[in-house]
């Protein structure tokens, strides 16, 4: 039998395949093949191109309107085995004869692998890219900025730019799946696809990479049987109507009560989380957030009346932990563990936008009533103010100091409360409802010794309730913010509080408990009321009150000239940009105001956004545009920098030329900056301390903080009037002008703040501008105009206090001055049990930022009970402080040391020791160590080793090692010494080792004037 001719089963259609298969695209069609092309020579069978070399690459045509389904290369490779091993059967074959029968064997053949290789093809997609892919690429962690969880997020591309691309073929997403691509996915130590699995993913990117959203899966959660029968935890609550009606959330359930406790309805829910209610009378919805964490989370919207499923919205992929309804009802913002805040239109269903910006987990969210802007408090520690209409983010509260869980705006819409971990109710004013603007703080009050969990308005904005871990619960006069009512300790902690009118405040607990309390908040206001100097007099921002109401204002056009300035009635607040006007590129604005002889003002500039462009400069001005002098400084000793320059913020190493003829507290001036000196150098290798003597240096009489060079002229000056007669000495004079460019005091970075004293009752003008000159219309700033609040603010450095008896613990009391208040600040740590001691009460001196204090146990000590630790207070003048967290009493420390008089001998533990010293004078004393778990060196600091010694007195001649005891030496005579000027005072002191912070007990130096009094020896 003849064989078959080879050239008669190519011209078959079924065989215009190329061998060089490499550059082969896809079937476009399973059932409509009518031949093989490429681009370029599409529908010409036969071409039997080898390469671009060699001309066309023939490739499968299908007919239009069709879909692809596998790629060529599955086919090439088939039909070039096959055709390679039936033509050599065929050619044995006598039976094989007819051309006829060969190629109907052969598309039988080939079309039944083709039928195998279209149902790899139509496998679909999204489980294999949840199961290698979305584990590095999802919408919360962008590896490389890349999600795959939509095909919108993958048309994005990531940090590198698209993935994807108009040529399918060419794109990067396409080479990471070659296994021998040197960026192959997923990476080699992880999972990795079958070849099948890895060509259809292929396929699946030549094909457009269409998909469906993926959510991320539901983790496999153990079922664990409890010892005992638990209640269900109740986490959520709300009041559906005035009469008291109240809808819970719990685990697996949504149940609304009546009045008397029964139930009215009940629905089934996933963990319930939070529940809200619409704000709209004709729309009774409850809002339920819930959801599974770590795999997703959804919020639903039931009916009130009955419970009945209305609305349901998911897009996250954790858990949902608030849920709030705007005051039009047509807007729902989710947010959870995600970080991200979901805002979704309650009639269609859609996601209208998402807000990202917060660091951590999303706990709270709160609109205004108008429905103008969204509020939420995150563990990031921040609460953000965000516009609704745009997605912008208008503000960020960062003043908070630990996590947020919980904020509320006021039924009026004009200030928000927050309050979190750092316990601690703050309210600012909501200023910023159309665009970005500062929303200043109002109230920062401590009000519970732990995290606060939860807080609640009244439906009046009249009560504030707030609840704190360790079960304390209370009850505030909302504004301004002062305690009504402390409610009985909850056994368990409070998952939720809703008030029921204003006489009653619903609570609901971990442990599946609830109650209603009633508040009986007019006792303790009468009280309250019995002493309102208390409130009024104390120095904390806490229970600060804004003086008086700001008038606000918008900036006007042409405003650039003090002769065109803008009218503004004091106190005022005005929002302006500093943005070219008229082909100008230099921008100022001009606001007038009066003012009256000796009347004291606080200028401050907050430039908009977290990075602000704006780096802003104030100045007063005469109404004539002219400046006005506040000061001029008169040299009394020239100098200039030693040893190296200094940078705008440190304030050690001051080294200067002849600086034994300086003395502390003087101003040392330089190219406009003035310091003040708060430390003498320790030796020839040390430079003066700046004030505040920690942190960055502050300036004076508003001047701006900049860097000196090495030998840069300097000269310690003394202020003196404007218009004084000065006596010239030799040396210049600068005068100083209401101007500044950076806050003096560092607490508002770069923007600017200045203290203003009229000197007469007349009109002035202050101008703004960019202190480079710069401007734009991103320049956003906002100016207030008000008069000075002086007043502190205390923190401690540490509630948990373990002591061994004879030996102590240091407390550090760090003072934050608000407004220029410079007085003393009295501190203080009273009821300790018996046997503990506290080296107070303190005094944090005039113009000073801290004070320390030893915490104490002597031989009689015991451990203290849980209601002695309750008792113990910690507070600063009027602020209540809080209460210690812990007070260990421990055995065997590692040493023990004590302060004597001198050399000679000891005083006895019974007679406390109080070492005298007059001004100017150098006194010596004796440290003693008792050596009994450590035989090394000791360290007793360095400039800072007499703890709490009166500004002005310091431990002498101890070099830049400090005092120090080297190995084996067990005493050490150290020297006291007092400036010439320091006052007579009493004031406790101790010293600090480097060992697990020992204090030894504390001592009294007393600075007299009677030198005969001085009980050691002198070393005049």
């Amino acid at each position: 039998m003849a064989a078959v001719d080879r050239m008669t089963l190519r011209r078959l259609s079924i065989f215009q395949i190329p061998r060089n298969h490499r550059n082969i695209h896809t079937f476009r069609n399973r059932p409509g093949v009518t031949s093989f092309s490429n681009g370029a020579h599409e529908g010409q069978a036969g071409c039997r191109g080898r390469g671009p070399e060699s001309g066309a690459h023939p490739m499968l045509n299908f007919k239009p309107g069709t879909f692809p389904s596998v790629t060529l290369q599955i086919w090439a490779r088939l039909v070039t085995m096959m055709e390679e091993c039936f033509l050599r059967i065929l050619r044995g074959c006598c039976l094989m004869r007819s051309p006829r029968f060969c190629r109907t064997v052969m598309l039988s053949i080939v079309f039944a692998f083709g039928a195998c290789a279209t149902s790899i093809a139509q496998t679909p997609v999204e489980p294999l890219i949840q199961k290698y892919c979305l584990g590095c690429h999802n919408q919360t962690d962008r590896k490389a900025g890349l999600s795959l969880q939509t095909r919108e997020e993958l048309l994005k591309g990531g940090d590198d730019g698209p993935v994807l691309g108009a040529d399918f073929a060419k794109s990067r997403l396409l080479a990471v799946l070659n296994t021998d691509s040197d960026t192959i996915m997923p990476p080699e130590d992880e999972p990795q696809p079958t070849n099948l699995e890895r060509e259809r993913l292929r396929n699946w990117v030549l094909e457009g990479a269409k998909m469906k959203p993926i959510a991320v899966g539901n983790p496999t959660v153990p079922t664990i049987k409890p010892f005992q029968k638990a209640r269900q935890p109740l986490l959520s609550s709300a009041t559906i109507n005035q009469d008291g009606a109240l809808v819970l959330g719990g685990r697996g359930h949504v149940t609304a009560i009546d009045t008397d406790g029964s139930t009215l309805w009940r629905t089934e829910a996933g963990i319930v989380n939070v529940l809200s209610l619409s704000a709209v009378a004709a729309k009774r919805w409850v809002v339920a957030a819930t959801g599974t964490p770590g795999a997703l989370g959804k919020a639903i919207v039931l009916d009130a009346t009955d419970g009945k499923l209305l609305h349901e919205f998911g897009g996250h992929t954790d858990a949902i932990y608030a849920a709030a309804v705007d005051g039009d009802g047509k807007v729902l913002a989710t947010a959870g563990y995600d970080r991200r805040i979901v805002l979704h239109d309650v009639a269609t269903g859609r996601v209208i936008r998402v807000l990202q910006g917060h660091n951590g987990s999303i706990f709270s969210l709160s609109f205004d009533p108008s429905g103008n802007v969204l509020c939420s408090a995150s563990a990031d520690g921040t609460v953000k103010v965000w516009s609704v209409a745009t997605g912008q983010r208008l503000d960020t509260l960062s003043q908070p100091q630990a996590e947020q869980y919980t904020v509320i705006v006021s039924p009026d819409g004009q200030r928000i409360f927050a309050a979190g971990a750092d316990n601690r109710i703050r309210i600012w004013k909501l200023l910023s409802l159309m665009k970005p603007r500062i929303n200043p703080l109002v109230v920062s009050r401590f009000a519970h010794e732990q995290a606060i969990s939860r807080i609640a308005l009244s439906a009046d904005g009249q009560l504030l309730a707030s609840s704190a871990e360790d079960g304390s619960l209370r009850i505030w006069r909302a504004f301004p913010l002062q305690p009504l009512q402390t409610m009985p300790q909850q056994p368990s902690h409070v998952t939720s509080l809703s008030f029921v009118g204003n006489k009653q405040i619903f609570v609901t607990r971990i442990d599946g408990t609830s109650e209603q309390i009633a508040i009986n908040a007019v006792g303790d206001s009468a009280a309250s009321a019995t002493s309102p100097a208390s409130a009024a007099t104390t120095a904390e921002p806490a229970t600060a009150e804004e003086a008086r109401v700001l008038n606000e204002i918008v900036e006007s056009d042409n405003n650039d000239e003090p002769a065109s300035s803008q009218t503004a009635v004091l106190p005022f607040r005005v929002a302006g940009v500093i943005k070219p006007d008229g082909g100008n590129d230099r921008d100022a604005d001009c606001y007038r105001f009066t003012a009256s002889a000796g009347q004291q003002l606080v200028l401050e500039v907050s430039a908009e956004g977290d990075n602000p462009p704006l780096d802003s400069r104030i100045e007063v001005l005469t109404q004539n545009g002219e400046p006005i002098i506040r000061t001029v400084l008169q040299a009394v000793r020239d100098s200039y920098f030693t040893f190296r320059g200094k940078d705008s913020d440190t304030i050690d190493d001051f080294r200067v030329f002849n600086w034994q003829e300086m003395e502390l507290n003087e101003y040392l001036y330089s190219d406009g900056e003035v310091v003040k000196l708060w430390l003498y150098p320790r030796g020839p290798d040390s430079g003066f301390k700046v004030y505040p003597g920690f942190g960055k240096r502050f300036t004076y009489f508003g001047t701006t903080p900049i860097s000196h060079a090495l030998q840069a002229p300097c000269f310690v000056v003394v202020p003196r009037a404007p218009g004084e007669a000065l006596t010239p000495n030799g040396l210049p004079t600068f005068p100083v002008y209401y101007q500044n460019d950076d806050d003096p005091r560092r607490a508002l970075g770069r923007n600017a703040r200045l203290t203003f004293t009229a000197p007469g009752d007349d009109d002035y003008v202050v101008r703004v501008t960019d202190s480079r000159g710069f401007s734009g219309k991103d320049f956003g700033y906002t100016l207030t105009v008000r008069p000075p609040r002086p007043r502190y603010e205390v923190s401690v450095s540490t509630k948990k206090i373990s002591v061994a008896p004879g030996t102590g613990t240091e407390i550090v009391f760090t003072a934050k001055r608000i407004d220029e208040y410079d007085g003393p600040i009295p501190v203080n740590i009273s009821g300790l049990p018996p046997g503990f001691g506290f080296s107070g009460p303190l005094v944090i001196q005039s113009e000073q930022f801290k004070t320390s204090g030893t915490l104490y146990a002597t031989e009689a000590a015991v451990v203290p009970t849980a209601q002695q630790l309750d008792g113990i207070e910690i507070t600063a003048g009027e602020l209540q402080l809080g209460k210690l967290e812990e007070l260990k009493l421990t055995k065997d420390p590692k040493l023990r040391f004590r302060i004597e008089a001198d050399s000679s001998g000891t005083v006895a533990s019974s007679e406390p020791l109080v070492l005298q010293i007059r001004p100017g004078q150098t006194i010596r004393a004796m440290l003693r160590v008792e050596r009994l778990k450590h035989d090394g060196v000791l360290s007793f600091g360095k400039e800072e080793s007499g703890r709490n010694l009166p500004h002005g007195v310091f431990v002498d001649n101890i070099g830049l090692n400090g005092l120090l005891l080297l190995a084996g030496q067990s005493d050490r005579e150290f020297f006291i010494t007092a400036a010439k000027w320091v006052q007579p005072m009493r004031r406790t002191f101790f010293l600090k080792s480097n060992i697990d912070g020992i204090t030894s007990l504390p001592v009294t130096l007393e600075v007299v004037e009677d030198a005969d009094a001085v009980r050691t020896a002198s070393m005049d």
